[in-house]
C-alpha cells in the first residue's frame, strides 16, 4: 500500500503542487501554534477559563475548552503539523525535478517584474498581518495563518526567481541600476544625469515629509505608524525608480541618436539608426532614416547625372563631328577644285544628305530637351489607336519591302479608342520602328501586336537585335545612347529618350524588355469607349 502510495505520488507535477500547498499551510499552521503555546498562555489568566478554539484547528465549528484541555490540543496540533511538515518536505524533496508548469509559468512571470516590487508586496502583507495580530483575539488565528501562507508562498517564489536569473540580483534590481546609471554619469553631461539628479532630490524630500509625519504619529499609533511610513516610503521610492527607468530609456534612446546621427553627419548616408519602439521618439528615426535614404537616392540620381552629362556632351559631339567634319570636307574640296558639273551635283546631293541629317539630329535634341522638361503642349482626343498605328506602319511600307525583314501585325478587327495626342503618338511610332528597320538582324521576322487586356490597350513591338546587347533597358532610354555601340548606324540616339517622354506626359506606360538578342517594347494605353 505504501509502495504504491509512493508510487503514486513521487514524479508526478500535480502531487508536487499539492505537497508544496500543504507544506507551506502546515508551516504557517505550526508557526501559529508554536507561538500560542509560548506566549498566549500566560495570559490565560486574564480572559475567561473557557475559549472558543479557533475553526481552523479542527476546520468545524469552535468548541469551548478548558486552559488544560485547549493546552493539550495545542501541543497535539504543534506534533501533528511537525511530523505532517517532515513528512511533505521529504516526499516534496523526492519530488524536487519534477516540472509543473503552472508553478513555472507563475515564476517566469514573476522573472519580469523588478525584486523591489515582490518585496514591497511581501512588506504590504507582513503590515496586515500585524494588523491582524494585534487586532485579533487570542486563539482566533484563521486570518494570521491565511496571511502566513501567501507571505511564505512569495517568499518561494522570490527564491525560485533568483535561481531562475542565475542569482543575478545586479540585473533584477531597478535600484542598482538607478544608481550604477547615476555613477557611471556622474562626470557626463547627459539628460539622464540630470533626471537622475532630481529624482533623487525628490526622493529625499519625500523621506524627510514622511519621517517629519512618523515623529507626528507614533506617539498615537506607533507600530502602525512605522509600518504605515516605511511602506509608503519603500512604495514610492520604486515607482519613482520605475518612472526614472522608464524616462531613462527613452533618454538613453534620444542620446543614442543623438550620438549615431554624427555618422550621417560624416557623410555616411547608407547608415541607419536604429528604430526601438512606437512612439514620437521612433518616428523621429524613422524620418531621420527617411531623409538619409532621400539624400542618398539624391546623391546617387546627381552622380548618375553628372555621368550623363558626360556621356551626353561626348556623343553630341561625336554624332555632331561626323555630319559637320563630312560637310566641311567637301565645302572645302568644292572651293579648292575645279570639278565637272556632274561632280558638284554629286557633292551637292551628300552634303544636302549631311545636312538635313544635321538638321534633324538639332530637331531631336531640341525636341527630347522640351519633352524632358515638359515645356511642351499636348492636344490629348479621343483616338483610334489602331488606325494610328496601321497609318503608321503604311508609312514606312517602301521601306519596309526594301528591307529583308517579316514585319507580322496583329490587332483587332475593330476601332480601339484611348486618350492620346495623335501626333506625339504617331511620333513614337515613327521612332520605334525606325529603331526595329535600323537595328533588326536581317532576314528575321519582327512583331507587331496590339491586344486588349482589362481597361488595357497593350502594343509590342518585337525584333532580333543586328548586334548584341550589353546595356540595360534602362540605359538605353538614356539620351544619345544606342544599341550599336560603334555607332556605325544612322541616328541621333534620341529615339527611345523621346517615345518614352511622350508616352509618360500621356499618362500611359513605356517598358523595354531584353533576353539575350530578342529586343522588345511594350505600350500601355488606357482604353476608352
Amino acid at each position: 500500500m505504501v509502495t504504491k502510495l509512493k508510487n503514486l505520488i513521487i514524479n508526478d507535477s500535480k502531487a508536487k503542487f499539492i505537497l508544496l500547498l500543504l507544506l507551506f499551510l502546515l508551516v504557517s499552521i505550526l508557526f501559529e501554534a508554536v507561538y500560542d503555546l509560548n506566549n498566549n498562555f500566560s495570559n490565560i489568566n486574564y480572559y475567561y477559563r473557557e475559549f472558543a478554539l479557533p475553526y481552523f484547528y479542527f476546520f468545524g465549528t469552535p468548541v469551548h475548552l478548558s486552559k488544560v484541555e485547549l493546552e493539550f490540543v495545542c501541543i497535539g496540533i504543534i506534533l501533528s503539523s511537525f511530523l505532517l511538515t517532515i513528512l511533505c518536505f521529504t516526499l516534496y524533496k523526492k519530488n524536487k525535478q519534477t516540472k509543473v508548469k503552472f508553478l513555472e509559468n507563475v515564476i517566469s512571470l514573476f522573472s519580469k517584474v523588478k525584486i523591489e516590487l515582490t518585496l514591497i508586496l511581501t512588506l504590504i502583507l507582513l503590515t496586515l498581518r500585524f494588523h491582524a495580530f494585534t487586532s485579533n483575539k487570542i486563539f482566533y488565528n484563521t486570518n494570521l495563518i491565511i496571511y502566513n501562507f501567501i507571505i511564505i508562498s512569495i517568499v518561494y517564489i522570490i527564491y525560485e526567481n533568483i535561481k531562475y536569473n542565475n542569482y543575478n540580483l545586479k540585473d533584477m534590481s531597478i535600484t542598482y541600476v538607478f544608481f550604477s546609471n547615476l555613477l557611471s554619469m556622474y562626470n557626463k553631461k547627459t539628460i539622464n544625469k540630470k533626471l537622475a539628479i532630481v529624482f533623487l532630490i525628490s526622493i529625499v524630500v519625500q523621506a524627510i515629509i514622511q519621517y517629519l509625519v512618523l515623529i507626528f504619529f507614533m506617539y498615537i499609533y506607533y507600530a502602525e505608524a512605522i509600518a504605515i511610513v516605511i511602506l509608503f516610503t519603500l512604495v514610492n521610492t520604486v515607482f519613482h525608480f520605475y518612472i526614472y527607468n522608464f524616462l531613462s530609456v527613452k533618454f538613453n534612446y534620444i542620446n543614442n541618436i543623438s550620438k549615431n546621427i554624427k555618422n550621417i553627419e560624416n557623410g555616411n548616408l547608407k547608415y541607419k539608426l536604429e528604430v526601438i519602439g512606437d512612439d514620437e521618439i521612433s518616428t523621429l528615426a524613422k524620418s531621420i532614416n527617411n531623409i538619409t535614404g532621400g539624400l542618398e537616392t539624391a546623391v546617387d540620381a546627381n552622380i548618375k547625372n553628372e555621368r550623363m552629362k558626360a556621356e551626353l556632351i561626348t556623343n553630341v559631339s561625336h554624332d555632331l563631328k561626323t555630319p559637320l567634319t563630312s560637310i566641311l570636307s567637301y565645302v572645302d574640296m568644292l572651293k579648292n577644285n575645279d570639278f565637272d558639273r556632274e561632280t558638284i551635283n554629286d557633292y551637292i546631293n551628300i552634303l544636302d544628305k549631311k545636312s538635313q541629317r544635321l538638321k534633324l539630329l538639332i530637331d531631336d535634341i531640341f525636341e527630347a530637351s522640351k519633352l524632358s522638361s515638359g515645356d511642351v503642349e499636348f492636344n490629348i482626343t479621343k483616338t483610334d489607336i489602331r488606325e494610328l498605328l496601321i497609318q503608321s506602319i503604311v508609312e514606312f511600307e517602301d521601306k519596309i519591302q526594301n528591307s529583308s525583314l517579316d514585319f507580322i501585325i496583329e490587332t483587332p478587327e475593330y476601332a480601339v479608342f484611348t486618350m492620346i495626342d495623335g501626333k506625339k503618338t504617331w511620333r513614337v511610332f515613327e521612332n520605334l520602328i525606325c529603331n526595329i528597320l535600323k537595328y533588326s538582324m536581317p532576314n528575321t521576322r519582327v512583331y507587331i501586336d496590339m491586344f486588349i487586356k482589362e481597361e488595357n490597350i497593350i502594343l509590342t513591338f518585337k525584333n532580333i537585335s543586328n548586334d548584341k546587347l550589353n546595356l540595360k533597358p534602362e540605359e538605353l532610354i538614356e539620351r544619345f545612347r544606342r544599341g550599336d555601340i560603334s555607332r556605325k548606324t544612322d541616328g541621333s540616339g534620341l529615339g527611345l529618350s523621346i517615345a518614352q517622354n511622350i508616352i509618360e506626359l500621356e499618362n500611359a506606360h513605356m517598358e523595354i524588355i531584353i533576353d539575350a538578342d530578342l529586343f522588345k517594347v511594350m505600350l500601355t494605353f488606357r482604353r476608352v469607349t
